[in-house]
């Protein structure tokens, strides 16, 4: 048993490494190593090696602080595990995990410590030394980006709301008239534009925002109007994994959208620009494959969903505008 606990810690040692070297470089697999690695340290080799140890003692004392081991080590690297992988309840997780070992570990090794009178001061040292490593490791995966980042972020909100303001007040003009087509696709646009200000909304509400338009053109849409602007542990779970989440909605309208635009018959020009702005195909990105969803919505950032949505609004609106513009050349040709 010993043995295999052995051989087993080396493996998952060096796979830890591997799967951090290639996460550093963005090298494919680099998921899988760092998945496969801490979940067999939390479920095989910390238990095996805990269980073992105690049974390897003498006077069988300690029983508590084995178990209090294993619920700490097992929730830091957990916790860790779901945060590097970008998991749904990674900072929940690691707001657990990370204060478990001070809350939980700590005492009872103390309590342990004064009854053991056998018990070093180098071992309490090394097990101080090693809690203070936890928590600087458990901080360092929690870091936020620079607020200056988070303002850009608002500031190109701003910018795209500007846009579709300019599109929506000159695609109003070209919606007056009777083409079916141009209709149908004016109402169309207008559907999707109502998703996105659903989540837009959603997003609002579970941050604290409820007071803010989902009109972010509008003068109260600034920074200092806006709570919880470094939020990052919400986004994800309201636009794409709760019940009646938008983001699946909108992937879904977007495709049906895309369809209905191939059937009218554009010139190459304008499909060729609808393409590169309504790309909903998984994309590789540094040799690793992303869908739609994770490629916009990959950031559980608030202020960043905030700026995704608007930007997809944008994108919606030149679109329409692109399409009745061939459609309403189409019809003068014809006339």
């Amino acid at each position: 048993m010993k043995k295999t606990i052995y051989i087993s810690g080396v493996i998952i040692a060096n796979l830890l490494v591997i799967g951090c070297i290639f996460k550093i470089n963005h090298w494919p697999g680099a998921g899988v190593a760092l998945t496969l690695s801490l979940l067999l340290f939390c479920f095989w080799f910390l238990p095996a090696a805990l269980i073992n140890h105690y049974k390897g003692q003498k006077n069988k004392t300690g029983k508590w602080l084995y178990i209090a081991a294993f619920i700490s080590f097992f929730m830091v690297f957990f916790s860790a595990l779901f945060k590097i992988q970008h998991w749904p309840g990674a900072g929940l997780l690691l707001l657990i995990g990370v204060p478990i070992p001070f809350l939980l570990y700590l005492p009872v090794f103390v309590y342990h410590s004064v009854k053991n009178k056998e018990q070093s001061f180098v071992n309490f040292t090394a097990i101080i030394l090693g809690l203070i490593f936890i928590a600087v490791y458990g901080v360092l995966l929690s870091v936020n980006v620079s607020r200056e980042i988070l303002y850009q972020g608002v500031e190109l909100t701003k910018s795209n709301e500007k846009i579709i303001d300019y599109y929506q007040f000159s695609n109003n003009k070209l919606t007056d008239l009777s083409n079916t087509e141009i209709k149908e696709i004016a109402n169309k646009s207008d559907k999707i534009c109502d998703i996105i200000h659903q989540a837009k909304k959603d997003l609002l509400i579970y941050s604290d925002n409820a007071h803010i338009h989902t009109d972010f053109g509008q003068d109260e849409f600034v920074i200092q109007n806006l709570n919880n602007v470094d939020s990052k542990t919400m986004s994800q779970y309201v636009l794409i994994w709760k019940d009646g989440a938008m983001v699946p909605v909108l992937e879904k309208e977007l495709k049906t959208f895309k369809e209905y635009i191939n059937t009218l018959h554009l010139n190459k020009a304008t499909l060729g620009r609808i393409e590169d702005l309504i790309n909903l195909d998984k994309q590789l990105i540094d040799s690793e494959e992303y869908t739609w969803i994770e490629r916009e919505f990959g950031s559980d950032y608030f202020v960043f969903a905030l700026e995704s949505l608007s930007r997809w609004e944008k994108n919606i609106r030149f679109v329409e505008h692109i399409v009745l513009i061939d459609l309403y050349n189409k019809e003068e040709n014809e006339l």
